[in-house]
Protein backbone atom coordinates (compact mmCIF):
# COMPACT_ATOMS: atom_id res chain seq x y z
CA UNK A 1 0.00 0.00 0.00
CA UNK A 2 1.34 3.43 -0.91
CA UNK A 3 1.86 5.66 2.12
CA UNK A 4 -1.03 8.09 2.54
CA UNK A 5 1.06 10.06 5.03
CA UNK A 6 4.64 10.55 3.82
CA UNK A 7 7.49 10.76 6.29
CA UNK A 8 8.37 14.18 4.91
CA UNK A 9 6.75 16.50 2.40
CA UNK A 10 8.54 19.69 1.32
CA UNK A 11 5.73 21.04 -0.84
CA UNK A 12 4.05 23.10 1.92
CA UNK A 13 7.29 24.91 2.71
CA UNK A 14 8.29 25.64 -0.88
CA UNK A 15 4.74 26.85 -1.59
CA UNK A 16 5.20 29.56 1.07
CA UNK A 17 7.87 31.34 -0.95
CA UNK A 18 7.71 30.10 -4.53
CA UNK A 19 6.39 33.27 -6.18
CA UNK A 20 8.71 35.60 -4.29
CA UNK A 21 11.74 33.38 -4.87
CA UNK A 22 11.10 33.22 -8.61
CA UNK A 23 11.09 37.02 -8.69
CA UNK A 24 14.34 37.13 -6.72
CA UNK A 25 15.98 34.57 -8.99
CA UNK A 26 14.95 36.49 -12.12
CA UNK A 27 16.57 39.61 -10.71
CA UNK A 28 19.73 37.73 -9.72
CA UNK A 29 20.03 36.27 -13.22
CA UNK A 30 19.60 39.68 -14.81
CA UNK A 31 22.44 40.97 -12.62
CA UNK A 32 24.57 37.82 -13.10
CA UNK A 33 24.57 37.50 -9.30
CA UNK A 34 25.51 33.83 -9.19
CA UNK A 35 28.07 33.05 -6.45
CA UNK A 36 28.21 35.08 -3.25
CA UNK A 37 27.00 38.66 -3.54
CA UNK A 38 24.66 40.87 -1.53
CA UNK A 39 22.03 38.18 -0.86
CA UNK A 40 24.62 35.95 0.80
CA UNK A 41 25.85 38.83 2.96
CA UNK A 42 22.28 39.70 3.94
CA UNK A 43 21.57 36.08 4.85
CA UNK A 44 24.72 35.90 6.98
CA UNK A 45 23.69 38.99 8.95
CA UNK A 46 20.16 37.66 9.44
CA UNK A 47 21.35 34.25 10.64
CA UNK A 48 23.89 35.72 13.06
CA UNK A 49 21.31 38.07 14.57
CA UNK A 50 18.66 35.37 14.92
CA UNK A 51 21.01 32.81 16.46
CA UNK A 52 22.73 35.12 18.93
CA UNK A 53 26.16 35.35 17.32
CA UNK A 54 28.15 38.28 15.94
CA UNK A 55 29.12 36.57 12.70
CA UNK A 56 27.87 33.92 10.29
CA UNK A 57 29.82 32.65 7.30
CA UNK A 58 27.60 31.00 4.70
CA UNK A 59 28.98 28.01 2.83
CA UNK A 60 27.86 25.39 0.37
CA UNK A 61 26.60 22.71 2.79
CA UNK A 62 26.51 21.61 6.40
CA UNK A 63 29.27 19.04 5.99
CA UNK A 64 31.66 21.70 4.71
CA UNK A 65 30.63 23.89 7.63
CA UNK A 66 31.90 21.21 10.01
CA UNK A 67 35.21 20.85 8.17
CA UNK A 68 35.70 24.62 8.10
CA UNK A 69 34.87 24.95 11.81
CA UNK A 70 37.19 22.12 12.83
CA UNK A 71 40.04 23.46 10.73
CA UNK A 72 39.51 26.96 12.15
CA UNK A 73 39.53 25.42 15.64
CA UNK A 74 43.03 24.10 14.91
CA UNK A 75 42.32 20.42 14.25
CA UNK A 76 45.25 18.85 12.43
CA UNK A 77 46.18 15.42 11.13
CA UNK A 78 46.67 12.96 13.97
CA UNK A 79 44.78 14.99 16.57
CA UNK A 80 42.12 13.31 18.67
CA UNK A 81 38.61 14.80 18.49
CA UNK A 82 35.81 13.64 20.78
CA UNK A 83 32.30 13.33 19.36
CA UNK A 84 29.10 11.40 20.16
CA UNK A 85 28.72 7.84 18.96
CA UNK A 86 25.18 8.70 17.85
CA UNK A 87 25.09 11.38 15.15
CA UNK A 88 24.76 11.84 11.43
CA UNK A 89 27.75 10.49 9.53
CA UNK A 90 28.96 13.98 8.52
CA UNK A 91 30.11 14.73 12.09
CA UNK A 92 32.49 11.78 12.03
CA UNK A 93 33.33 12.29 8.37
CA UNK A 94 34.55 15.85 8.89
CA UNK A 95 37.00 14.73 11.56
CA UNK A 96 38.27 11.86 9.42
CA UNK A 97 38.64 14.03 6.32
CA UNK A 98 41.02 16.29 8.22
CA UNK A 99 43.13 13.25 9.12
CA UNK A 100 42.20 13.47 12.80
CA UNK A 101 41.22 10.53 15.00
CA UNK A 102 37.64 10.41 16.31
CA UNK A 103 37.14 9.52 19.97
CA UNK A 104 33.60 8.15 20.17
CA UNK A 105 31.62 9.02 23.29
CA UNK A 106 28.35 7.41 24.40
CA UNK A 107 25.12 9.38 24.78
CA UNK A 108 22.96 10.24 27.76
CA UNK A 109 20.03 7.84 28.06
CA UNK A 110 17.50 10.59 28.78
CA UNK A 111 18.21 13.43 26.36
CA UNK A 112 20.21 11.39 23.77
CA UNK A 113 22.98 14.00 23.65
CA UNK A 114 26.70 13.65 24.38
CA UNK A 115 27.18 12.12 27.84
CA UNK A 116 29.28 14.56 29.89
CA UNK A 117 30.35 11.91 32.41
CA UNK A 118 31.51 9.62 29.60
CA UNK A 119 33.35 12.54 28.01
CA UNK A 120 35.14 13.24 31.28
CA UNK A 121 36.20 9.60 31.62
CA UNK A 122 37.47 9.57 28.04
CA UNK A 123 39.47 12.74 28.66
CA UNK A 124 41.31 11.00 31.49
CA UNK A 125 42.46 8.37 28.99
CA UNK A 126 42.89 10.43 25.81
CA UNK A 127 43.82 14.07 26.38
CA UNK A 128 42.02 15.36 23.32
CA UNK A 129 42.17 19.09 22.63
CA UNK A 130 38.98 19.26 20.56
CA UNK A 131 35.42 18.01 20.94
CA UNK A 132 32.13 18.24 19.06
CA UNK A 133 28.75 18.53 20.75
CA UNK A 134 25.86 17.63 18.42
CA UNK A 135 22.48 19.19 19.19
CA UNK A 136 20.70 16.11 17.93
CA UNK A 137 17.04 15.48 17.05
CA UNK A 138 15.91 19.10 17.44
CA UNK A 139 16.84 19.82 21.05
CA UNK A 140 19.99 20.07 23.20
CA UNK A 141 21.66 18.58 26.23
CA UNK A 142 20.29 19.24 29.70
CA UNK A 143 23.94 19.74 30.70
CA UNK A 144 25.03 21.99 27.85
CA UNK A 145 26.24 24.76 30.15
CA UNK A 146 28.27 22.24 32.17
CA UNK A 147 29.70 20.78 28.98
CA UNK A 148 30.86 24.19 27.78
CA UNK A 149 32.41 24.91 31.17
CA UNK A 150 34.11 21.50 31.29
CA UNK A 151 35.74 22.10 27.91
CA UNK A 152 36.70 25.70 28.63
CA UNK A 153 38.38 24.82 31.94
CA UNK A 154 40.44 22.08 30.26
CA UNK A 155 41.26 24.14 27.17
CA UNK A 156 39.27 21.79 24.94
CA UNK A 157 38.01 23.65 21.89
CA UNK A 158 34.31 22.77 21.65
CA UNK A 159 32.68 22.94 18.22
CA UNK A 160 28.88 22.68 18.25
CA UNK A 161 27.18 20.83 15.40
CA UNK A 162 23.84 22.60 15.05
CA UNK A 163 22.69 20.90 11.86
CA UNK A 164 19.38 19.92 13.48
CA UNK A 165 18.86 22.75 15.98
CA UNK A 166 17.66 25.84 14.13
CA UNK A 167 14.95 27.36 16.33
CA UNK A 168 15.97 25.50 19.52
CA UNK A 169 16.24 27.66 22.62
CA UNK A 170 17.99 26.97 25.93
CA UNK A 171 16.99 29.01 28.98
CA UNK A 172 15.11 31.31 26.63
CA UNK A 173 18.06 32.11 24.35
CA UNK A 174 19.02 30.61 20.98
CA UNK A 175 20.92 27.44 21.79
CA UNK A 176 23.93 28.43 19.67
CA UNK A 177 24.26 31.86 21.30
CA UNK A 178 26.74 30.49 23.82
CA UNK A 179 28.83 28.51 21.35
CA UNK A 180 32.39 29.52 20.57
CA UNK A 181 32.13 28.02 17.08
CA UNK A 182 28.99 26.37 15.70
CA UNK A 183 27.68 25.05 12.41
CA UNK A 184 24.36 24.95 10.59
CA UNK A 185 22.99 22.78 7.82
CA UNK A 186 20.27 24.14 5.57
CA UNK A 187 19.72 20.95 3.63
CA UNK A 188 16.12 20.99 2.29
CA UNK A 189 14.79 18.55 4.92
CA UNK A 190 15.95 20.70 7.84
CA UNK A 191 13.64 22.97 9.84
CA UNK A 192 15.09 25.92 7.92
CA UNK A 193 15.63 24.00 4.71
CA UNK A 194 16.93 25.57 1.52
CA UNK A 195 16.23 24.81 -2.10
CA UNK A 196 19.59 23.03 -2.30
CA UNK A 197 22.47 22.24 0.02
CA UNK A 198 23.59 25.09 2.25
CA UNK A 199 25.44 25.62 5.49
CA UNK A 200 26.96 28.23 7.79
CA UNK A 201 29.56 28.63 10.51
CA UNK A 202 28.74 30.93 13.44
CA UNK A 203 31.03 32.65 15.90
CA UNK A 204 31.40 35.87 17.85
CA UNK A 205 35.20 35.93 17.57
CA UNK A 206 36.41 38.15 14.69
CA UNK A 207 39.60 36.11 14.24
CA UNK A 208 37.64 32.90 13.76
CA UNK A 209 35.16 34.57 11.41
CA UNK A 210 38.01 35.89 9.24
CA UNK A 211 39.71 32.50 9.19
CA UNK A 212 36.55 30.56 8.33
CA UNK A 213 35.69 33.05 5.57
CA UNK A 214 39.16 32.62 4.07
CA UNK A 215 39.09 28.82 4.33
CA UNK A 216 35.70 28.68 2.59
CA UNK A 217 37.11 30.62 -0.36
CA UNK A 218 40.31 28.71 -1.19
CA UNK A 219 42.19 30.20 1.77
CA UNK A 220 42.37 33.56 0.07
CA UNK A 221 43.92 36.69 1.55
CA UNK A 222 43.07 38.64 -1.60
CA UNK A 223 41.98 37.60 -5.08
CA UNK A 224 45.24 35.89 -6.08
CA UNK A 225 46.97 35.77 -2.72
CA UNK A 226 46.48 32.93 -0.24
CA UNK A 227 47.08 32.55 3.49
CA UNK A 228 45.79 28.97 3.83
CA UNK A 229 45.05 25.80 1.93
CA UNK A 230 41.29 26.06 1.95
CA UNK A 231 38.21 24.79 0.16
CA UNK A 232 35.78 25.86 -2.50
CA UNK A 233 32.70 26.12 -0.32
CA UNK A 234 30.95 29.33 -1.30
CA UNK A 235 27.17 29.62 -1.12
CA UNK A 236 25.32 30.34 -4.34
CA UNK A 237 23.22 33.44 -4.72
CA UNK A 238 20.19 31.30 -5.61
CA UNK A 239 20.40 29.45 -2.29
CA UNK A 240 20.68 32.69 -0.32
CA UNK A 241 17.71 34.32 -2.05
CA UNK A 242 15.51 31.30 -1.27
CA UNK A 243 16.53 31.26 2.40
CA UNK A 244 15.97 35.01 2.75
CA UNK A 245 12.36 34.53 1.69
CA UNK A 246 11.93 31.57 4.05
CA UNK A 247 13.41 33.22 7.15
CA UNK A 248 10.39 35.48 7.87
CA UNK A 249 8.29 32.31 8.12
CA UNK A 250 10.71 30.59 10.50
CA UNK A 251 8.77 31.30 13.69
CA UNK A 252 5.57 29.87 12.21
CA UNK A 253 7.44 26.84 10.86
CA UNK A 254 9.03 26.08 14.24
CA UNK A 255 5.77 26.66 16.14
CA UNK A 256 3.82 24.28 13.93
CA UNK A 257 6.47 21.58 14.08
CA UNK A 258 6.89 21.98 17.84
CA UNK A 259 3.13 21.60 18.38
CA UNK A 260 3.00 18.47 16.22
CA UNK A 261 5.90 16.93 18.14
CA UNK A 262 4.14 17.66 21.43
CA UNK A 263 0.94 15.98 20.19
CA UNK A 264 2.92 12.86 19.31
CA UNK A 265 4.52 12.78 22.75
CA UNK A 266 1.12 13.12 24.42
CA UNK A 267 -0.36 10.31 22.33
CA UNK A 268 2.65 8.08 22.94
CA UNK A 269 1.99 8.10 26.67
CA UNK A 270 -0.48 5.24 26.10
CA UNK A 271 1.73 3.28 23.70
CA UNK A 272 4.34 0.69 24.56
CA UNK A 273 7.15 3.05 23.59
CA UNK A 274 9.37 5.66 25.13
CA UNK A 275 8.93 9.10 23.61
CA UNK A 276 11.92 11.43 23.80
CA UNK A 277 11.86 15.20 23.84
CA UNK A 278 13.66 18.27 25.11
CA UNK A 279 14.89 18.36 28.71
CA UNK A 280 13.74 21.03 31.16
CA UNK A 281 14.86 24.50 30.12
CA UNK A 282 15.13 23.58 26.43
CA UNK A 283 12.47 24.28 23.81
CA UNK A 284 12.69 21.97 20.80
CA UNK A 285 12.11 22.84 17.14
CA UNK A 286 9.97 19.83 16.23
CA UNK A 287 12.62 18.39 13.95
CA UNK A 288 11.92 14.73 14.73
CA UNK A 289 9.47 12.57 16.61
CA UNK A 290 11.80 10.14 18.41
CA UNK A 291 10.40 6.92 19.89
CA UNK A 292 11.96 3.71 21.08
CA UNK A 293 9.86 0.56 20.91
CA UNK A 294 9.75 -1.47 24.12
CA UNK A 295 7.98 -4.71 23.28
CA UNK A 296 8.20 -4.66 19.49
CA UNK A 297 11.00 -4.78 16.94
CA UNK A 298 11.22 -1.27 15.51
CA UNK A 299 11.65 -2.53 11.95
CA UNK A 300 8.53 -4.67 12.29
CA UNK A 301 6.55 -1.72 13.63
CA UNK A 302 7.69 0.34 10.67
CA UNK A 303 6.41 -2.35 8.30
CA UNK A 304 3.04 -2.54 10.06
CA UNK A 305 2.64 1.23 9.92
CA UNK A 306 3.50 1.22 6.21
CA UNK A 307 0.72 -1.31 5.68
CA UNK A 308 -1.60 1.22 7.31
CA UNK A 309 -0.43 4.00 5.02
CA UNK A 310 2.10 5.68 7.31
CA UNK A 311 5.72 6.16 6.26
CA UNK A 312 8.36 6.16 9.00
CA UNK A 313 12.11 6.42 9.42
CA UNK A 314 14.72 5.11 11.83
CA UNK A 315 17.17 7.88 12.76
CA UNK A 316 19.69 6.31 13.20
CA UNK A 317 19.65 2.50 12.79
CA UNK A 318 23.38 2.14 13.49
CA UNK A 319 25.90 3.91 15.69
CA UNK A 320 29.06 5.45 14.29
CA UNK A 321 31.26 2.65 15.68
CA UNK A 322 29.11 0.11 13.80
CA UNK A 323 29.94 1.67 10.40
CA UNK A 324 32.88 -0.63 9.74
CA UNK A 325 34.81 -0.66 7.51
CA UNK A 326 33.81 2.87 6.49
CA UNK A 327 34.55 4.31 9.91
CA UNK A 328 38.22 3.37 9.65
CA UNK A 329 40.24 4.20 12.72
CA UNK A 330 38.70 5.62 15.86
CA UNK A 331 39.04 5.33 19.62
CA UNK A 332 36.46 3.78 21.96
CA UNK A 333 37.41 4.32 25.59
CA UNK A 334 34.46 2.27 26.86
CA UNK A 335 31.54 0.29 25.47
CA UNK A 336 28.88 2.66 24.11
CA UNK A 337 26.00 0.65 25.55
CA UNK A 338 23.37 3.41 25.51
CA UNK A 339 23.80 4.39 21.88
CA UNK A 340 23.98 0.76 20.73
CA UNK A 341 20.76 -0.09 22.54
CA UNK A 342 18.99 3.01 21.23
CA UNK A 343 19.62 2.26 17.56
CA UNK A 344 18.01 -1.17 17.80
CA UNK A 345 14.72 0.37 19.00
CA UNK A 346 14.42 3.81 17.39
CA UNK A 347 11.43 4.79 15.27
CA UNK A 348 10.42 8.18 13.84
CA UNK A 349 6.88 9.15 12.86
CA UNK A 350 6.10 11.69 10.09
CA UNK A 351 6.86 15.25 11.16
CA UNK A 352 7.19 18.22 8.81
CA UNK A 353 5.89 21.73 8.30
CA UNK A 354 2.43 21.44 6.76
CA UNK A 355 1.57 18.12 8.40
CA UNK A 356 -2.19 18.53 8.65
CA UNK A 357 -4.36 17.69 11.64
CA UNK A 358 -5.99 14.97 9.56
CA UNK A 359 -2.65 13.47 8.58
CA UNK A 360 -1.42 13.46 12.16
CA UNK A 361 -4.66 11.89 13.33
CA UNK A 362 -4.14 9.13 10.76
CA UNK A 363 -0.61 8.53 12.05
CA UNK A 364 -1.72 8.48 15.69
CA UNK A 365 -4.57 6.09 14.96
CA UNK A 366 -2.27 3.72 13.08
CA UNK A 367 0.39 3.87 15.79
CA UNK A 368 -2.21 3.27 18.47
CA UNK A 369 -3.43 0.16 16.64
CA UNK A 370 0.11 -1.22 16.42
CA UNK A 371 1.58 -0.09 19.73
CA UNK A 372 -1.27 -0.05 22.27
Amino acid sequence: MAASVPFIDLHPMTALVKAQVLDRWAGALSRCELVGGPAVRELEQALAARLGQAHAVACSNGSDALILALQAAGVQRGDHVALPNLTFWATFEAVAQLGAIPVLIDIDGDDLQLDLAALARAFEKVRFRHAIAVHLFGWASARLSELRTFCREREIFLVEDGAQCFGVTSRGAPVLAGARLATLSMYPAKVLGGCMDGGAVLTSEPRLEHLVRSLANHGRASHYSYDHVGWNSRMSSAAAHYLLELLPHADAIVAQRRAAAARYRAAAASWRVRAFGPPAGVDDNGYLCVLTCRDHAAAAVAEQLAERGVATARTYPETIDQQRPAAGRFVLCEEPTVSRAFVTQVLNLPLFFGLSAEQQATVIAAASAVLD
